[in-house]
């Protein structure tokens, strides 16, 4: 498994998004934003919501996108059927 802050830092990589953007939204200097990216300091459940929200995507996303996948699969799944 993949931990948060590296996937964090491949959610925001494929977004293309600065990370002097996520450091100015969660109203850190850049060199508190490395080391929430590095793992060096952790990231709080409200951290965690403001970077989702400024990379667009899901908080769960972070925790781990392969279970989060097959447990959307299953709901879309069960209202097909």
């Amino acid at each position: 498994m993949i931990p948060v802050h590296e996937r964090i830092e491949q959610i925001r990589v494929q977004k293309g998004v600065p990370k002097a953007f996520l450091a100015r939204r969660l109203g850190i200097t850049p060199m508190g934003y490395h080391y929430l990216a590095t793992g060096r300091s952790p990231i709080s459940t409200d951290r965690l919501q403001v970077i989702a929200e400024a990379l667009g995507v899901d908080p769960r996303d972070f925790l781990c996108p392969e279970l989060n996948n097959s447990v959307s699969k299953g709901k879309d799944e069960s209202q097909t059927a």
